[in-house]
């Protein structure tokens, strides 16, 4: 994709598969380590940028395969977390982080409000207007699409080894996750149940986008060790591919559900 201004809202997405036939939509927010050049790596060591603190590591791979595997819509950000991130709500408090990690992030210092709404407009609605339609387009054509959110997590973190290599977050909605957490654990993995972050805390593209719909949603976390190499992307593809076809049949599953 190519990116000529800034100032375009599409550079903050790029639209896979759109008229996917798969009644399964993917949302990856992390997708991206890019920082625009006008921004200098946000004063970082380009090093950094290719650490968990920039991006999920192998979703974008991951969110890829699995949208041509299950012919399946999906969008991904083209812009790093540390630029402002999409999985926040627009007023809190790490929406564009200081730091990540122990990490300062020297470019997000002290910025001005026409900075932060540049980047809001820019980067944050763009991505989340885009998804927004895709689903309310499907919605108004009388489907019930699952809201897939595609996110992995570092395998360390604050001292501690995180034993799951695949987890579900939810929040007030557990049918997605428990389908897939049942799925999952039938094939042997120990699988994390809002860990190693809970679905009540940290969630809200999934709330905006399935939530509020009233849709079946969940977001699906795999251990970056996990999703490192091409091979283990491909194991991944068709375990996900192969659970989510099936449970794209549950009829209890694929209703709407208002709380």
């Amino acid at each position: 994709m190519s990116l000529q201004s800034n100032y375009d809202p599409n550079h903050a997405y790029e639209v896979l598969n759109a008229e996917g036939s798969a009644d399964i939509i993917l949302i990856c927010e992390h997708a991206s380590n890019h920082i625009p050049p006008e921004y200098n790596n946000l004063g970082l060591e380009k090093d950094f940028l290719t650490r968990h603190i920039a991006w999920d590591i192998g979703m974008s791979c991951l969110t890829r395969q699995l949208s041509a595997r299950l012919d399946a819509p999906a969008i991904i950000a083209t812009f790093s977390r540390l630029l402002i991130d999409p999985n926040r709500e627009e007023d809190h408090a790490g929406l564009i982080p200081l730091t990540s990690d122990n990490t300062t992030i020297p470019g997000n210092q002290n910025l001005s409000r026409s900075e932060i709404t540049k980047r809001k407009e820019i980067y944050y609605h763009g991505f989340h207007n885009r998804a927004q339609e895709m689903v309310s387009n499907r919605v108004r054509a009388g489907y019930v699409p699952l809201i897939c959110g595609m996110h992995s997590f570092t395998p360390h973190m604050n001292g501690f080894s995180r034993p799951w290599p695949v987890a579900m977050l939810w929040n007030k909605d557990p049918r997605l996750a428990h389908a897939l957490i049942n799925s999952l654990t039938a094939r042997g993995f120990n699988v994390g149940e809002n860990q190693p972050y809970s679905g009540r805390d940290l969630f809200f593209t999934m709330n905006r986008h399935g939530d509020e719909h009233g849709l079946p949603h969940v977001t699906i976390e795999i251990r970056q060790d996990e999703v490192h190499e091409p091979e283990a992307i491909d194991k991944w593809t068709t375990i996900l591919a192969e659970d989510l076809s099936f449970i794209t049949q549950d009829s209890a599953v694929r209703t709407i559900k208002k709380y």
